[in-house]
């Protein structure tokens, strides 16, 4: 997550003063799509997503984008964690939002 006071990066999704850029929602989708799924770790470390529950969230909640869940044991962790996917169902939607998100985000820098 991402903390802003500049208009141009608050143009995403707001949780509780917190604003997901529409950067990092791309780069989460993208990789949902091309490479299949992702835990809180795989995003922290890949995407520098360290709020993947809330990217996924935003996802679900403002884009309509259908997330799967599954719980995955990792060393480290005292508790299972999530793994998220899109399944092939689902796929559809979600490129469809991504052509949407990526060309907005295109619109927004030819403005500026």
């Amino acid at each position: 997550m991402i903390t802003t006071s500049d208009p141009k990066q608050q143009s995403g999704n707001s949780h509780n003063g917190y604003i997901t850029a529409p950067t990092l929602i791309v780069s989460v989708l993208t990789h949902l799509l091309v490479d299949g799924s992702l835990n809180k770790y795989d995003a922290a470390r890949k995407l520098g997503d360290w709020s993947l529950h809330s990217t996924i969230s935003s996802l679900a909640n403002t884009y309509g984008v259908t997330i799967k869940r599954v719980p995955e044991k990792v060393s480290h962790a005292r508790q299972p964690i999530a793994r998220y996917s899109i399944t092939e169902r689902h796929r559809r939607h979600a490129r469809a939002v991504l052509a949407k998100l990526e060309q907005r985000k295109r619109s927004s820098t030819l403005e500026s």
